[in-house]
């Protein structure tokens, strides 16, 4: 059963990256608190960077050395064209899932007030 919530999870994260850098490029930290904001999940140490590895393998994005606004050489990371449509293909398999979420929920709630 843990391995089926890692999978999801792992897909999950993966979206909210590709969404996080279709807004605007970001560093590895930003991204690693993005997650954790919104899912409420933290990650295990430094493996924010072996997700990005990955996705930079399949050609979802593409990291880039700049300076910050202190003179500091950072690296951002780049959603690719490849990325935008790995992206918009997910959204019918969300669609379809956050339904059966809400039934679940809504189920769940019903079941809590008995």
């Amino acid at each position: 059963m843990r391995e089926i919530t890692e999978i999801i999870l792992k897909g999950i994260i993966t979206l909210l990256i590709l969404k996080s850098l279709d807004e605007e490029p970001k560093h590895g930290y930003e991204l690693e608190k993005i997650i954790k904001e919104k899912l409420n999940y933290e990650l295990p140490e430094g493996s924010i960077y072996v997700i990005l590895k990955n996705m930079t393998r399949k050609g979802l994005i593409v990291p880039r050395i700049e300076k910050n606004n202190k003179g500091i050489e950072v690296k951002k990371y780049f959603i690719t064209e490849k990325g935008k449509e790995f992206l918009k293909y997910h959204e019918e398999p969300l669609i379809a899932v956050k339904k059966v979420i809400d039934e679940l929920i809504e189920y769940i709630q019903k079941r809590k007030e008995v």
